[in-house]
């Protein structure tokens, strides 16, 4: 258990419900995945409940858009 990460990303602004603003898109977001992602961060905290459903499609767009 001593590979387990040391901090998440929370990614419940990613839901885009207005909380935290309106204006996150993907094209918006991608490069705070790609920058986490090269950074070694991959733990990622989520819920349906985040924009129902929108922040897991978000993640997983950045996951599908390249070898990230």
């Amino acid at each position: 258990m001593n590979n387990l990460p040391k901090i998440a990303l929370g990614a419940w602004a990613w839901g885009n419900d207005g909380t935290f603003g309106n204006d996150f898109t993907a094209e918006t977001l991608n490069p705070i995945f790609d920058a986490t992602m090269a950074n070694g961060l991959n733990l990622w905290d989520t819920a349906y409940a985040y924009g129902m459903g929108t922040s897991e499609k978000v993640l997983g767009g950045g996951r599908r858009a390249g070898a990230r």
